[in-house]
């Protein structure tokens, strides 16, 4: 309803301005009403062209708006592919980084495994080893307690026949 109103205004203002117009282009003097009138038709017209100025600088702001919003998508766009991309190498690292970790813990037990092997081959050997010292030692023992009943025997048979 106001836009209506208006436009019919302009309309009437724009009708008794070319009215008043040609009056002065008759030659004919005017009121002080219609020099009003035609100062204001002056001023809704600079307003007018002001008004469209505005509305192209408003819509070339919009447009600029609209262009650096969608470079910030493209930006925010880019920026998660980017972020995704190095989660998933951080993946794969981890990947990585539990394999070898699996690989060397089964190492350690294959090593522990053959560690103790050798451990228990060696303890065995020198358990054997020892038992092989104590019979040669009991041997010895007994041989030379044979050598001292022998040697104190020949003492005295030496003592009973001197």
């Amino acid at each position: 309803m106001e836009a209506l109103t208006i436009s019919v205004l302009e309309e009437a203002m724009k009708l008794f301005s070319e009215k008043i117009a040609r009056k002065l282009a008759e030659g004919k003097r005017i009121t002080d009403t219609e020099v009003i009138i035609l100062l204001l038709d002056q001023m809704n017209k600079r307003m007018d062209i002001m008004n469209e100025s505005l509305n192209k600088r408003i819509d070339d702001t919009n447009r600029r708006i609209d262009d650096t919003n969608k470079r910030i998508d493209e930006l925010r766009e880019s920026m998660n592919e980017r972020i995704a991309e190095i989660h998933k190498r951080i993946d794969d690292t981890n990947e990585r980084i539990n394999g070898l970790r699996d690989d060397m813990n089964r190492r350690i037990d294959e090593l522990r495994g053959e560690v103790n092997r050798k451990v228990d081959e060696l303890r065995g050997d020198m358990n054997r080893r020892i038992d092989e010292l104590r019979e040669d030692l009991r041997l010895l023992h007994q041989e030379v307690s044979s050598i001292k009943s022998d040697v104190i025997n020949l003492l005295k048979e030496k003592i009973g026949r001197s």
